[in-house]
């Protein structure tokens, strides 16, 4: 089943509009406590809810003996839910994990005044308006998921103690400066007026597709050609015309809510006829054309959860142990990637049925012997085409509706039964391994630019889908047309007088509408952050060097705290920001890189610090007008 906020108690209803009544401006900002202490959080999405839940918590047990200022700042009005789980989301956008999987709180020996802190499973069980209650294995919508979230955010609101005010702001924090070891804050529309002893930036998917080909800016000032640089919020979606053809550039997660919009968005029916998925269309679909680097779709992500996911049995704890015991950087594709191949054919030959009966032992003599060109493998998986023998003229989108189909029946029974499905666990969870000693050894400049430039876009494709009912939903359009896989090999785009064209060594086909569904990754060598490239420049930020290899990436210390020239401030990063250090930084659980915990740590722990007759004031009388200066983005 997938749930949605259909299914919960009316009452639920209110809390986003709570939240929201709480929201406020930048000038409404009280500036007449002179002995407080004033925080920064940047970012109202989850992350952000995390880093000031756990500060709450901390707060608690400590004997602070100011008042507390938290400056929470967003740049809408969706706080804790973020743009990609806010209320208001059609319901046909899932989550990708399964209920019992997911929680918004931090499981935690010291004693916490929140009440019902509840992971998702049990608060759906605790709000649901009907008697069937939810099973592990269902999915939710993310518009559920946002109410969740809200809902515990008004919780650790109602019960955080009196010396901690919060203050949810609806502005843009655009520049950032330092004090005397203080933090100085300007957002889009004003310079604030306070002096915030600790910072926490948790801006999540704040970057902006700015390596857009020059072609496509000339596109774009083309009457006759419409190109969307991005599909969020899917309501940008609704400018594609009916019964037209619609070019979709990448083919990840965001590639599948962009094919839901203009499909089951457009009033289409998804419905159940022998197990399988039908399309009874509304007539206002485009036709979508689909085209990426690798132009395969994603596999489906299963539902797992704890006690119920594939265990690894090679890439185990030891094993990582083993490997962080090595004093070098190590080489993705000699140290690990053999381990990790092998690991995933161990998985899918347990479960393919000539192999099934075999023992461990048995499976891995198997794979040693057998012709490798003819094995399963992490290869086979990169390229399909090349793996069956296909040629690449042939016609592609059959041969990606075959595979497809093929795939799903090998992954009908989940991660415990199926082959396809347990080799995508195995990809999943011996990635978990790979981002520990990505942490911990780090990689050699050679095999961290490959490991980035390729295999990692690979690792989050494979492993990292959609749920298995968004692809079913997916191939069933493939089968009925609305969707058509024609690239075989990855194309360029060119501009005509009144057209795109997509062309490729094999075909070329001209389009009128081209959207860009990928999720721009953070690149400060791209300036696609006016935030963060203003820090850059200021010296605060560094970017990440390997040897001779540069990223793009913002550097940090193992807490997440900025390395730059910051002095003795505190500067963390949280979540998305901190990708280049980390690993799966792009995740809900708060079990993965949770700097939350020692910038909440580091802060109470300044703050103790701090002698009540030190002296000196947080709040700045120079800057207690709140004049507004013009901060056009440069």
């Amino acid at each position: 089943m997938i749930w949605n906020s259909a299914y919960l108690d009316p009452y639920l209803a209110k809390v986003p509009k709570n939240i929201y009544n709480q929201v406020v401006s930048e000038k409404e900002l009280k500036t007449d406590e002179s002995d407080a202490v004033y925080i920064a959080i940047i970012g109202g999405g989850p992350k952000g809810f995390y880093a000031l839940d756990r500060f709450i918590s901390k707060a608690m047990q400590a004997n602070i003996n100011k008042p507390v200022k938290i400056h929470w700042f967003n740049h809408s009005k969706e706080f804790a839910s973020g743009p990609n789980f806010h209320p208001n989301l059609p319901s046909y956008l899932i989550m990708n994990d399964c209920i019992a999987e997911i929680s918004c709180w931090e499981s935690m020996d010291s004693p916490h005044s929140i009440p019902n802190k509840l992971k998702l499973i049990d608060w759906i069980n605790l709000n649901k308006s009907g008697e069937e209650g939810p099973k592990p294995s269902d999915f939710c919508s993310r518009e559920l998921m946002g109410v969740y979230l809200m809902d515990a955010l008004n919780k650790t609101l109602e019960n955080k103690p009196e010396h901690v005010d919060v203050s949810m702001v609806h502005g843009n924090i655009s520049d950032l400066d330092i004090f005397n070891n203080k933090i100085k804050l300007t957002s889009s529309k004003m310079r604030l007026p306070f002096l915030y002893e600790s910072a926490i930036l948790c801006t999540g998917h704040s970057y902006s597709n700015m390596e857009q080909e020059e072609v496509m800016m000339k596109a774009a000032k083309n009457n006759e050609i419409m190109y969307l640089p991005q599909a969020y919020p899917v309501e940008l979606l609704d400018e594609i015309p009916a019964a037209v053809d619609v070019a979709i550039k990448g083919i990840g997660l965001t590639f599948m809510d962009s094919v839901l919009h203009l499909t089951e968005g457009r009033g289409g029916i998804f419905y159940k006829q022998d197990n399988e998925y039908r399309y009874l269309p509304s007539g206002y679909e485009p036709t979508i054309y689909p085209f990426s680097r690798r132009n395969l779709p994603m596999l489906p992500r299963n539902a797992f959860w704890k006690g119920n996911k594939y265990q690894l049995k090679i890439m185990t704890d030891e094993w990582v142990a083993s490997m962080k015991n090595i004093k070098r950087k190590l080489n993705f594709e000699r140290d690990i990637l053999p381990t990790y191949n092998l690991e995933a054919q161990l998985a899918f030959y347990t479960y393919i049925h000539a192999t099934k009966e075999l023992s461990d032992s048995e499976i891995l003599d198997f794979i040693e012997t057998f012709d490798s060109s003819n094995l399963f493998s992490i290869s086979a998986l990169i390229d399909p085409i090349t793996y069956s023998k296909v040629p690449m003229e042939s016609n592609y989108h059959e041969f990606i509706v075959d595979l497809g189909i093929y795939s799903l029946k090998l992954s009908d029974h989940g991660e415990l039964k199926s082959p396809m499905s347990a080799a995508i666990a195995a990809l999943r969870e011996g990635f978990f391994k790979i981002a520990e000693l990505f942490s911990h050894n780090g990689f050699d400049a050679e095999s961290q630019e490959s490991f980035e430039k390729h295999w990692l876009g690979f690792i989050n494709h494979s492993a990292f889908g959609p749920p298995r009912d968004s692809i079913d939903k997916l191939f069933c359009l493939a089968k009925d047309g609305f969707v058509k896989f024609i690239y075989s090999e990855e194309p360029q785009i060119l501009v005509t007088s009144n057209s795109l064209m997509i062309k490729n060594s094999y075909l070329e086909k001209e389009f009128n509408y081209l959207i860009d569904a990928r999720i721009p990754k953070g690149n400060l060598q791209l300036k696609n952050n006016h935030l963060f490239e203003r820090l850059r420049k200021k010296g605060y930020i560094n970017e990440i060097r390997n040897g001779e290899y540069l990223n793009g990436k913002i550097l940090i210390d193992k807490e997440g705290k900025l390395v730059g020239d910051i002095h003795n401030s505190l500067i963390y990063l949280y979540g998305i920001p901190t990708d280049g250090t980390h690993l799966q930084t792009d995740s809900l659980s708060r079990n993965l890189n949770n700097f939350s915990n020692t910038w909440s740590s580091a802060t109470i722990e300044r703050i103790l610090a701090k002698n009540s007759s030190d002296g000196y004031s947080l709040y700045s009388s120079n800057y207690a007008d709140g004049s507004y200066i013009n901060l056009t983005p440069n």
